[in-house]
């Protein structure tokens, strides 16, 4: 009798055991979840942080512009002076990509193929995609990119059926209608390590071959050569601070909402290893005890060794926001920088302005 209330309070610490370990895991994967998430929304505010930064451009060159037309206005030598100057040249842009770059890279001209800025806007792009299932878009996440395979004069039908769209999170392809590798084919941007250009024979498309971190593979097929090298040349610069977050993106990296349906799925195999345990046979010389214990210790060695790998995972993730933090840190102070500059410009204009209009 002393023997059978053993085993079965053995049993009981067993399996309380594999239910706090499975909770652990369970755990240390929403934390994997939610790195995801931050990170997809720290790249979304990087990008809104690197628009605000190229439209002071934008604004320094209309300063300058001010400063020269009011130069002429304030007095007949400055007029005379601007003559022969000629019209002011546009500023040497002072955003902090280029300013943080050692080597001066020109990235190719947008082709006529690949649609930007507001003309997406117009042709109501994303809404299309939508409508036809092809990508569901998470708040905040919209197109940079959107590259037809259907010829210039295609009809937006006709070219989102065959065509290749870059998000700000990542890129996939679709091809006769349907997405390339499912509904959740395409590359995460920030997975990107290099892309490599594969041109083509004559009247053949060109292959755009992606390496991740994790070295997995993916190729997005190009009908116009002009696009592929467009998109190579993006590829291999967005985003750049993903270069220096060389750690382990394994399976934390590329999972997605399954990501929970397979923690159950390994607790229910956990659970179907315990119940193994009531049920199964002892080896030779082995008593009841020693059996449930050496199949708890495997168990258990393999819940450690998940749980082991989820937080590598989470560990790698923590870096890499502290690392984007980081950046986006001296990104805004060099914003705050440019703009109390052009702030001074403004004001200086703006007095000059009023003393024409006093004389």
């Amino acid at each position: 009798m002393m023997q059978q209330d053993l085993e079965e309070r053995y049993r009981q610490v067993a399996e309380d055991n594999q239910r706090r370990m499975e909770n652990t895991i369970q755990m240390a994967y929403r934390c994997d979840e939610i790195g995801d998430q931050t990170l997809a929304m720290l790249a979304m505010d990087r990008e809104k942080l690197m628009k605000v930064d190229q439209d002071l451009d934008f604004i320094n060159d209309s300063l300058k512009r001010a400063e020269y037309h009011l130069h002429s206005m304030e007095s007949w030598s400055g007029a005379i002076g601007n003559y022969f100057r000629g019209k002011p040249k546009a500023e040497k842009s002072g955003t902090f990509a280029n300013k943080n770059r050692k080597i001066e890279v020109k990235a190719p001209e947008c082709p006529p193929t690949v649609i930007r800025g507001k003309k997406l806007n117009d042709l109501k792009i994303q809404d299309a995609l939508e409508d036809i299932k092809i990508h569901n878009f998470i708040d905040g996440e919209y197109i940079m990119y959107f590259c037809s395979n259907a010829g210039k004069i295609a009809s937006n039908k006709k070219a989102i059926r065959d065509c290749v769209v870059m998000t700000n999170l990542g890129i996939f392809q679709v091809a006769d209608g349907k997405r390339v590798g499912g509904t959740t084919g395409g590359v995460v941007l920030r997975s990107v390590s290099t892309a490599e250009l594969v041109k083509g024979p004559m009247f053949g498309h060109d292959r755009v071959v992606i390496t991740t971190w994790s070295g997995q593979k993916a190729e997005l097929g190009f009908w116009n050569r002009k696009s592929s090298l467009f998109m190579t040349e993006l590829l291999n610069q967005i985003p750049r601070k993903s270069r220096e977050w060389a750690g382990p993106q394994t399976r934390g990296s590329s999972r997605r909402s399954g990501a929970f349906d397979e923690v159950s799925h390994r607790a229910q195999a956990a659970r179907n290893g315990a119940q193994s345990m009531k049920s199964g046979s002892p080896m030779e010389g082995e008593t009841a005890i020693q059996r449930m214990a050496r199949e708890h210790d495997e168990l258990f060695d393999g819940q450690l060794d998940e749980l082991s790998s989820v937080l590598d995972n989470v560990a790698f993730k923590a870096r890499a926001l502290g690392d984007e933090l980081k950046a986006q840190k001296e990104l805004t102070e060099h914003i705050q920088t440019r703009v109390e500059d052009s702030h001074q410009r403004m004001r200086s204009n703006d007095k000059r302005g009023k003393r024409l209009l006093r004389r």
